[in-house]
């Protein structure tokens, strides 16, 4: 018989791995909140504000508090980024107000940053720059000598990575004593056409991240796998690939959940549409609700893909908004 020490000890374990794992629900929201901590999630999520109204459970508010003690906890625990991590998120909550979420927490750049000193690539491959945030704490892992590529549609958020760049010494046009060991080339533009350009160039990208548009993850991978872009140990890392916990609502799990069902269960129903008589914000929520959904649909279509390419291994990780990790098989 396990000693009762031990198995209070193994309950209070299970307690708190079911909190954090109801914490990630697509209802509550309560794992993009904890995540972005630039602004309240009602604030970057609209579509979902007031989903923890007074008629939710009191278990999902423990699940809340305790994702969040588990989240200020390893935060306390990780060594911060230095000081111009912060100015430039401060930087990109001022110039993009309502999208600043697209910028990865400090927790996940850091995480990026150890990968790259683990793995030290020598050509990395970022496609979705933004201002710049992932690509610096990329590069700063990076060994002597090594370039990291990253790609950026939005015009003026390329202009800005650029000017972080180029001040910050990752470019041969910055400050001389404030030189990295990495270099960071920005390409402009659409991300099939940046990746078309690089290929022409013969360039083979020891780890690639993935943190664009998401109606074109399975164009930009299958691009990259089918002209054999991946160094042979290298790796892909796609970002956000649990998109708000809403991939379990997607078309293909709604599917799989039936069949797997004992019992027949009524069809779904269909996607709403804004009534004719709901309020202004209203039909806002609903209108974003859709654009939220349609993306993870993209996402969990990227996932299935992934899953079943016999050219790779792939994990899953419930960090963050979801993170995949890609390699191709091994040989043995």
């Amino acid at each position: 018989m396990m000693p009762s020490a031990s198995a209070s000890a193994l309950h209070h374990h299970r307690r708190m791995m079911r909190a954090a794992w109801q914490g990630m629900r697509p209802a509550p929201r309560v794992a993009t909140s904890s995540f972005h901590t630039s602004r309240p999630a009602a604030a970057m999520y609209p579509s979902f504000e007031g989903a923890n109204s007074s008629s939710s459970s009191s278990s999902d508010s423990n699940s809340k508090s305790g994702f969040d003690a588990l989240f200020r906890y390893s935060d306390q625990h990780s060594t911060p980024l230095p000081e111009k991590f912060a100015t430039l998120h401060a930087s990109s909550v001022e110039h993009y107000p309502g999208t600043a979420d697209k910028t990865i927490s400090a927790m996940q750049g850091h995480l990026l940053k150890l990968l790259m000193r683990m793995t030290r690539p020598k050509v990395v491959l970022e496609l979705g720059c933004f201002m710049g945030y992932s690509a610096m704490a990329m590069a700063d892992g990076m060994p002597d000598g090594s370039v990291l590529y990253t790609c950026e549609l939005d015009s003026r958020a390329a202009q800005l990575a650029r000017d972080l760049f180029e001040r910050e010494g990752y470019t041969d046009q910055g400050v001389s004593e404030n030189r990295q060991v990495a270099k960071i080339e920005l390409l402009e533009g659409d991300g099939l056409a940046s990746l078309k350009t690089l290929a022409k160039s013969k360039l083979k990208f020891d780890a690639v991240f993935i943190d664009a548009d998401k109606g074109n993850y399975i164009n930009y991978y299958n691009f990259i796998m089918d002209n054999d872009l991946l160094s042979d140990h290298g790796y892909i890392l796609s970002d956000n690939t649990l998109f708000k916990g809403m991939v379990l609502q997607s078309p293909s799990q709604e599917d799989q959940a039936k069949n797997q069902a004992s019992l027949p269960s009524p069809p779904s129903s269909p996607p709403l549409s804004p009534r004719s008589d709901a309020s202004p914000r209203d039909a806002k929520k609903q209108k974003a609700a859709a654009m939220f959904q349609k993306t993870a649909n993209h996402v969990d279509a990227f996932n299935r893909h992934v899953a079943n390419d016999p050219r790779v291994d792939v994990v899953l990780l419930p960090v963050f908004d979801g993170l995949s990790v890609i390699m191709k098989k091994s040989n043995k």
